[in-house]
This record gives structure tokens, C-alpha cells and sequence, in this order.
């Protein structure tokens, strides 16, 4: 098991900083002085980005003060990528009442882009995908079309020239190019009906992490009942975004509430939610071995509820998670304001 290190800040989040020589050897050591990783509001996912930044989506304090923050782990500066974007607690949503900045991710050419969720404000810009590059697409216009609601949830870039978008209120994956046309990869109606296990609510996309292959994994978190069979953690095909709808997704694990992934050289890392949206102090990191290019040839069943490598327990309602090169862990959980450290042996 993972040991559990004391959490890092506090730090202004709209300043950019450079933190001393000392504070940054103590983040290495796990030391509880204060550390590189930052405060913040209410951040929910996490990615690396291709220059090996922390990308850190903020949902803000509900008063359009969403923010998109890079962390530089080598030397604890932080740059505020996007600021001032839709935050609200008048979300309208069952489950939660601030919407914001969900998820965000930077592309090779180190454009970023941030996935907002949805609120009852109409035209202040939720429900959409916004980038730096200027780009907004109106993802509930889109899902509306076809008599869907829409709540992004997390943007991944496809390693190419787009992008793709989990919406947990339309059960889909999204395609997203650097027009701006948008493009229904994979729907998640049901996942009994779809063959992703017995439980027969809907699968609702969450978080996403995209393989050096650019094979896609996508969390389905799993609608009501909560209490029910388990929900599923699913791989989509490298020509997913040029063949969109024709690539059916591939089942990877069976897990309870599978809210968040990351890729690692020893195979798929999830972060289980821990129970129905609200559930505090139960959530999981599991490792799925066996996941990632180098088992691409190697086909094998899907690993049963609860399976996998168990690395910590009693997250507080965790929502995102990554892997720095020296083997810790960093997880986003509701309701703090700092990161979580986690080490150990390495997985």
C-alpha cells in the first residue's frame, strides 16, 4: 500500500511562483512543509502534459473564476493557462451543484483545451469545449440535436489533430477537431445492453487517458443504481477518431465507480469513486496489469469487479489522478483544497 503524504500548499492560485530550493527538496522527501503543487478551488481532473507539466482543471468558486492551472514539477512554478472560465453553483445537476472547468489537456503544439460542464445559465458558456487556439464549440447545441442532454466531463487530446470529450449527461464520446466539428465516437446507452457487464444503468463517461499507441480508455462511472452490479472501464481503438461509430468499444475491467485513469509502464491505472456521487472516504487506486501497448497483441478477459492491485483505500471522494516519473501518484479529491502525494514502492 501506498503511504499517504501530507497535502502541499498553500499557494496563490493566479500567481505564477518559483519556490524556493528548500521547499522543493522537501515535496521530493514527502516532507509536510509547503510544496509546488498548489490551493485550489475545487479541482477535479488531472493530465500530464506532453512537457511533462501537471495540468490541473479548477472548477472554480462558482463565481466565473474557473481556471486551467500547469504545475512545473522540476521547478514548482505555476502558470495559469486559462482563467475567469463559467463557474456557477446553479449547475441544475442531481448530483452536484457547482459546474465548471471539469476536465482539461494540452496537445503536442501546447494548446489547451478545457471541457466545461453544465448549468442552468443559458449562453455564459457551459456545456462547451473552449481552447486557447480560440476555439468554442457548443457541445449541448450538439447533443441537442439528437435529444440529449449534455455535462462534458474530460477532454483528452488524440495525439493528432483533435480532440476527444466525455459527456456523462449524453453517455457518449465525443470527436472534436481543430475546426470544430464534432463527431459521436462511442455511445453508452446501457452497459448491460451494451456487453459491459450485467448493470443496467447507463454508462456515463468520465474520466480519459489516451496510450502512447493512442489507444483511447475511457472510465464509465455507471448511472443508478449505485449499489448495483458493477460498472466498467472500456479501450477504444486507435481509429476511433477517423472511424467514428465503427469501432466498438473493447471491455478492460469491471470495477464499482471507475472515475479516473492514467496509463502506466506496468499497466492501467483507476481511480474508483468509492460509491454514488456524495460518497466521501471510500474511493480506491487500483493498478489493472497487463493494459497498455505491450498487451495489445495479447488478448485477454476482462478482470473482475474489484480486481486489480490494490495501492490505496480511503480517498476522499477522488476524481483525478496521474503518475509523476519518479513513482508518486497525485490525486485530485472533492472538497480539498490541495493535491494528494501518495508514495511508496513503485507498481
Amino acid at each position: 500500500m501506498l503511504a499517504r503524504l501530507a497535502r502541499r500548499g498553500p499557494v496563490p492560485l493566479r500567481v505564477s511562483l518559483v519556490v524556493t530550493a528548500v521547499l522543493l527538496a522537501a515535496a521530493i522527501c514527502g516532507c509536510s512543509s509547503a510544496g509546488p503543487l498548489g490551493e485550489y478551488e475545487a479541482a477535479r481532473t488531472l493530465h500530464l502534459a506532453p512537457d511533462g507539466r501537471l495540468i490541473v482543471a479548477d472548477l472554480g468558486s462558482g463565481k466565473h473564476d474557473g481556471t486551467v492551472v500547469a504545475v512545473d514539477m522540476a521547478s514548482g512554478s505555476q502558470t495559469v493557462l486559462m482563467r475567469d472560465l463559467p463557474s456557477t453553483h446553479n449547475s441544475g445537476q442531481a448530483h452536484a451543484d457547482l459546474a465548471g472547468p471539469s476536465g482539461a489537456a494540452m496537445a503536442t503544439d501546447g494548446t489547451v483545451c478545457a471541457a466545461i460542464g453544465d448549468a442552468t445559465l443559458r449562453n455564459a458558456g457551459f456545456a462547451t469545449l473552449r481552447c486557447t487556439d480560440g476555439l468554442v464549440v457548443d457541445l449541448e447545441a450538439f447533443q441537442a440535436r439528437s435529444r440529449l442532454p449534455s455535462n462534458p466531463y474530460d477532454v483528452v487530446s488524440d495525439g493528432g489533430e483533435g480532440w476527444y470529450v466525455s459527456d456523462g449527461a449524453a453517455n457518449n464520446v465525443l470527436h472534436v477537431n481543430r475546426t470544430g466539428k464534432v463527431r459521436v465516437v462511442a455511445r453508452f446507452p446501457s452497459l448491460a445492453a451494451t456487453g459491459l457487464g450485467d448493470r443496467e444503468g447507463q454508462g456515463v463517461p468520465t474520466g480519459m487517458t489516451l496510450g502512447p499507441d493512442r489507444t483511447l480508455y475511457v472510465a464509465l462511472y455507471g448511472g443508478a443504481p449505485f449499489d448495483g452490479p458493477p460498472a466498467a472501464v472500456v479501450s477504444l481503438a486507435p481509429g476511433a477518431a477517423t472511424r467514428p461509430g465503427q469501432i466498438m468499444p473493447k471491455l478492460v475491467a469491471l470495477l464499482p465507480h471507475p472515475i479516473a485513469l492514467v496509463l502506466t509502464p506496468d499497466g492501467l491505472a483507476v481511480v474508483d469513486y468509492g460509491g454514488a456521487p456524495g460518497e466521501r472516504g471510500r474511493g480506491e487506486l487500483r493498478l489493472i496489469a497487463g493494459v497498455g501497448p505491450d498487451a495489445a497483441t495479447a488478448p485477454r478477459s476482462p478482470q473482475p469487479a474489484g480486481s486489480g492491485r490494490l495501492l490505496a483505500s480511503g480517498l476522499d471522494g477522488p476524481t483525478g489522478v496521474v503518475r509523476l516519473p519518479d513513482g508518486r501518484w497525485v490525486i485530485a479529491e472533492s472538497g480539498h483544497p490541495r493535491l494528494t502525494v501518495l508514495t511508496g514502492n513503485r507498481s
